[in-house]
């Protein structure tokens, strides 16, 4: 492939940029091709250069060009002397050839759409709205669309590490990056350099018999108590200088946001935006669930909803929700986002199985009335997929190198658990548990992880299996 200035960078003398063409449908290589959009940092010390290391931040829907730009920063010197940092946008991604699935209108719907729908009209909505929904982003995206999987995404992997020049492939993938690592590493064992894989996604997906309804709820049970442990501890930290004021216990702080979602049900409230008119009882609940998962977001959230529940003012909880959603104040969403792009990856990912029509009873609901407004189990929004579909589904290698699978041990997006379970699948991997909260094991000020990860791509030194770094 052939490199060039890039246009929009300050920096020219540290950026390269490039594209690469490849199939739209691997099963026909001959047909039609999209560009893969590519952003390179090279080496800070040449003369020390051992190759390239592609990187991606997950999603699906993270953009590894914006990952690129922070390489400078968030990987240690010893790695930007050796490599040249790659970042890409994944098919139909960010610079990548986008596929057109959701128009921003679509995405506002979905945002906004009701959570509880309480009548018949609205149950049959709410019933039918992810075929439509799917039926018109086909439509709208054709054969790219259809072939968003992370199989494609693994297989035009290959085509860029060949692109570079590189007998190997050098890789750092978290959350979502994981699984594209592991499915690389699955297709193209020998090719298979240094691979570090953070906060991991088990890619196993195997289709189980039809549960029973106790099996149903005691599933829905377990993810709402997930829920309410991250919120205890966002009404810990809300308390933990002043009064918190959304209430003095979980108890509390669950029956006000309960009561004003209700509220928001009945009458929406003034936003003061032009594009985003009034604040719904969906969008809310799409600030509330986004902005638990990030600690570093709670403060900004406890006075938006300090405003909107106790004062009636929603503009602060508005533009908190489109910020999580990545959407400006003109109603426009990003080109890069986990909500354009990641349910014609999942669609392709993950065959529907039995637990896809089916939902928690209302006794569980019931018990859990925060979650069940926040996070509630829904129709499959898969439903009237037609695109391609994964075909490995059990992912195993048994690469030349140790690759090197590290998590953790507090991760909530990406629980230990999946990480530990791909570990187990990738032969003489080295697993790392980080005894740290927080999502992506690198990078998130550990000095340990950062130190492991850092020896094992600078300087093949893989640590021995079972490590922990203490806390």
């Amino acid at each position: 492939m052939r490199w060039q200035s890039c246009r929009d960078h300050s920096d020219a003398a540290l950026f390269d940029c490039g594209t690469v063409r490849v199939p739209v449908d691997y099963g026909t290589p001959a047909g039609a091709v999209t560009s893969i959009a590519l952003k390179r940092l090279r080496a800070a010390s040449p003369e020390k250069r051992i190759g390239s290391l592609f990187i991606n931040p997950g999603g699906p829907g993270g953009s590894g060009i914006d990952f690129a730009d922070e390489a400078p920063d968030f990987f240690g010197d010893d790695v930007l002397d050796r490599y040249d940092v790659i970042g890409f946008d994944p098919r139909g991604m960010g610079e990548s050839d986008p596929v057109e699935c959701f128009t921003d209108a679509e995405l506002d719907a979905m945002y906004a759409a009701d959570p509880t729908p309480d009548t018949d009209a609205e149950k049959a909505a709410a019933r039918l709205a992810p075929a439509q929904q799917m039926r018109r982003c086909l439509a709208r995206g054709g054969a790219l669309a259809a072939h968003m999987g992370t199989e494609a995404v693994a297989r035009d992997l290959d085509v860029l590490r060949s692109g570079v020049g590189d007998e190997r492939l050098n890789y750092y993938g978290v959350s979502y990056g994981t699984m594209i690592g592991a499915i690389y590493a699955d297709f193209f064992t020998s090719r298979v350099g240094l691979m570090v894989l953070d906060s991991a996604v088990l890619p196993d997906a195997l289709v189980g018999e039809a549960p029973t309804q106790d099996e149903i709820d005691d599933e829905a049970d377990s993810w709402a108590s997930d829920f309410e442990d991250v919120l205890g501890e966002f009404v810990d930290e809300c308390g933990s200088s002043i009064q918190c004021p959304l209430g003095a216990d979980v108890e509390a702080v669950t029956n006000k946001l309960v009561a004003f979602l209700d509220r928001l049900d009945q009458h929406p409230l003034e936003t003061g935006y032009d594009s985003l008119p009034r604040l719904t009882e969906g969008w809310a609940s799409t600030a509330i669930g986004w902005g638990l998962q990030e600690p570093d977001s709670w403060p900004d959230l406890v006075d938006a909803l300090d405003l909107a529940v106790n004062e009636d003012d929603a503009e602060d909880l508005a533009r908190f929700a489109m910020r999580v959603t990545e959407r400006d104040e003109n109603g426009t969403y990003a080109a890069t986002t986990f909500g354009r792009s990641h349910l014609l990856v999942t669609c392709a990912d993950w065959p529907r199985t039995p637990w896809d029509s089916t939902g928690p009873s209302p006794d569980v609901l019931d018990a859990h009335p925060l979650w069940s407004r926040v996070e509630p189990p829904g129709v499959d929004p898969c439903t009237g997929w037609t695109g391609a579909a994964r075909e490995t589904l059990l992912v195993g290698a048994e690469v030349a190198t140790p690759v090197l699978v590290i998590g953790n041990d507090g991760d909530r997006t990406t629980p230990m658990e999946g990480t530990e379970g791909l570990a187990a699948e990738i032969v003489r991997s080295r697993l790392v548990t980080v005894e740290a909260e927080g999502h992506g094991a690198y990078g998130n000020g550990d000095d340990c992880a950062d130190g492991i990860v850092d020896d094992y791509l600078a300087r093949h030194l893989a640590p021995e299996d079972d490590f922990v770094c203490e806390s």
